[in-house]
């Protein structure tokens, strides 16, 4: 057990303290919690597509992630508040300890690759196959083909059998440019249709409410309330199990 793995046992006291204050239309009603976590090799665009979804926004100059959490509350159609974590992933193989965790404790997982990077493609399909071993197919997947808008023939060619694969799966598989805010709504929409399904949550409406500021974790800084959150999460939540 590494040290930063320890850190996670400790008290979630401090949960209280760093979650967002978030009300509700009912007093003491608690909003529901999800967590998506964004999976992928490196420079495939993961940051770009977080980035596009919740600022409409497309970051032009690449800058290696470590962790990045965000957070957005909606307001979905039985009048409670929806929380959304999503969990912006580092894809170096330095960050192993919290890739393994994230994959314990996600609720729904965006796997990308970039169309013009074969290995990339090879790195989600490991992904995948690491949820699937850990979660035997009880959580949401969908696989992103990102940077779509490269018109390049040969770069197209590297992502050959990347929809035979996700069919054998049987996830979807989402072709889209960070670039297009239309497709990255598509492709969350899909994941959280996906997890609606799933857990019989009334998200067909959703009216985003607020939204968090970025936070970044350091690998040898990493916030234990947000982790200890994470882990207790599932136990805590009847509705996300």
């Amino acid at each position: 057990m590494t040290r930063n793995e320890r850190k996670l046992g400790r008290s979630k006291s401090a949960i209280r303290a760093r979650a967002p204050n978030v009300s509700t239309r009912e007093v003491g009603r608690r909003p529901y919690e999800i967590t998506v976590v964004v999976l992928g090799a490196t420079k495939v665009g993961k940051s770009a597509l977080v980035s596009q979804y919740l600022w409409e926004s497309f970051l032009t100059e690449y800058r290696p992630t470590v962790e990045e959490f965000n957070w957005v509350e909606y307001e979905i159609g039985d009048g409670s508040s929806l929380m959304l974590q999503i969990i912006d992933s580092s894809g170096s193989h330095d960050f192993l300890a919290m890739h393994h965790f994230y994959i314990k404790t996600g609720d729904a997982f965006m796997v990308v690759f970039s169309i013009d990077d074969a290995s990339s493609l090879e790195e989600a399909k490991r992904i995948i196959e690491e949820i699937d071993e850990e979660r035997h197919k009880t959580v949401p997947v969908v696989l992103v083909a990102n940077k779509c808008d490269l018109n390049d023939d040969v770069m197209k060619w590297e992502a050959k059998g990347s929809h035979q694969y996700a069919y054998s799966r049987t996830i979807p598989i989402i072709e889209c440019s960070a670039k297009r805010h239309s497709e990255v709504i598509e492709a969350f929409k899909e994941l959280l249709e996906r997890l609606r399904d799933k857990n019989r949550i009334g998200i067909a409406e959703m009216t985003k409410r607020r939204q968090s500021m970025p936070s970044t974790r350091a690998y040898s800084g990493i916030d234990v309330a947000d982790m200890d959150r994470l882990k207790n999460k599932h136990k805590t939540n009847c509705v996300i199990c």
